[in-house]
Order: structure tokens, then sequence, then C-alpha cells
């Protein structure tokens, strides 16, 4: 019998990890808990699109940042001028992405993280002004590590993150409490809070617990919840331990 794994993070963010666990003998229940959506508030952002060519850099920091970028400056109707830049992407599939869309994109590193692409933007001197296009929820560390280095940069914030609407959630809930299942995976400290908010009665101490990093072991602990297999901080290594 196939052991039942709940997983809550959001479809865009989960392609390649379900589409692995098809393949193993494993009962995905997923219940996405975080749904991204473009922000209401064109003005400024459609104001730093027409100013592209300002910009030495354009940063993608994930798949969904690019995702985003490519349909507002298509809608701006301003991708040729998107195309012309350079655009740093920090992991192959965001690269992929992008090519996908006609955009040639440089991705330094393997590894997928942001300091890597910041020594490669500092090795080959890209210290213009950079475009990073990102969503209001989350402080992501590559603008950051500009700032600290007193490189400018522009958050272009073009996105924000809900979660389900109370008809999936209601019947969320219902599948999750009928299937009461096996493993449980918390992918971020994020999903600890939206998780317990939104199955209070799961009997996670009966369930196996992997968690996405230590931090997010950390914040479970403090709600009385052992993990029992933690991870690196990668969907790989998830999935590794879910083997």
């Amino acid at each position: 019998m196939s052991r039942s794994v709940l997983l809550t993070a959001a479809v865009e963010d989960t392609e390649p990890f379900r589409e692995q666990m098809q393949q193993e003998d494993f009962s995905l229940l997923h219940t996405p808990l975080e749904r991204y959506r473009g922000v209401n508030d064109d003005g400024p952002v459609l104001d730093i699109i027409e100013e592209l060519d300002r910009f030495e850099n354009i940063v993608h920091g994930s798949k969904r940042n690019a995702r985003f970028f490519i349909e507002k400056v298509s809608e701006a109707g301003r991708l040729d001028q998107a195309r012309r830049q350079l655009n740093l992407a920090v992991d192959q599939p965001t690269a992929d992405y992008l090519e996908s869309k006609g955009i040639p994109a440089i991705h330094p590193q393997a590894q997928g993280r942001a300091i890597n692409l910041l020594e490669f933007m500092l090795r080959v001197r890209r210290m213009g002004e950079t475009l990073y296009p990102c969503g209001d929820k989350t402080k992501e560390d590559l603008p950051g590590l500009l700032q600290e280095l007193e490189m400018p940069v522009q958050e272009l914030v073009l996105f924000t993150l809900e979660g389900p609407e109370e008809e999936a959630l209601a019947r969320y809930q219902k599948q999750v409490l009928a299937e009461e299942p096996d493993i449980v995976v918390f992918h971020s400290r994020r999903s600890v809070n939206r998780t317990l908010a939104a199955y209070p009665d799961l009997n996670y101490n009966e369930a196996t617990i992997i968690t996405g990093d230590q931090a997010v072991t950390d914040k479970l602990e403090k709600e009385d919840i052992e993990a029992d297999r933690q991870a690196n901080g990668s969907w790989n290594s998830i999935l590794e331990h879910l083997m």
C-alpha cells in the first residue's frame, strides 16, 4: 500500500518534485496553501518598466520572479527591451524559463544560491544599477547583499502571496482529514503557520514529519512537534528523505 504525503507548497514551486513523486510509490496529497497573484498597483511598476534601459542588470532570483516579470513587460509592450538587457538567473530552472520566452539568461552556478550570482557579478564587474523583480512577502537575499556592498539595486514588487480561497480550503480540509497522511512535509517556516492553521485536528505525532531545513525544525519544536527527518533546504533533499 502506498504511503500518503501531505504537501502544501505553491503549485509553481513543486512541479519537478511532484513529477518525481508520481514515479514513486507514494500517494501525494497536494493542497497548496500558498497562492501568488500579481499586484494591482501598476503605476509605480509601469514607471520602472518604461525605464528598463537604465539598469545594467536584471536579476531573476526564482522562476516565479521571472514569470511575473515577463508577464508584466509583455503587457507593457517592453519585452524586446527586456531582451536587450543583461538578464541573470540564480538557477537553471529560472534560466530555462527565460530562454523559453526568448530572453537569453546567464546562469553562472549550479547551486542556485544568491551568493554565487553576486560573486559572478563582481567578477565580471556588473556593478551598475540592478533591477530585481520580486514579491512583497518574502525578503530575498540578493538585494540585501548588493546593498551591503553599496551597489544600487531597485526591487520591483510584482506579486503578493495569499492563501487558498475558502471553497478550496474547505475541500482540502475534508481531503486531509479523510486520508490522514502518513507523511507531512513542512517545506518552510511559513508552511508551519499555514499548515497548522489549516489542519489543526491532524495528528502530527502519528505522522512522519519532514522539514525543509533547521529553521523549520526549530519552529516546529516551538509548536511541540518533533521532526523525524530534516532536509538541507532544497526540494531534492526533501525528496531524498522520502525515499
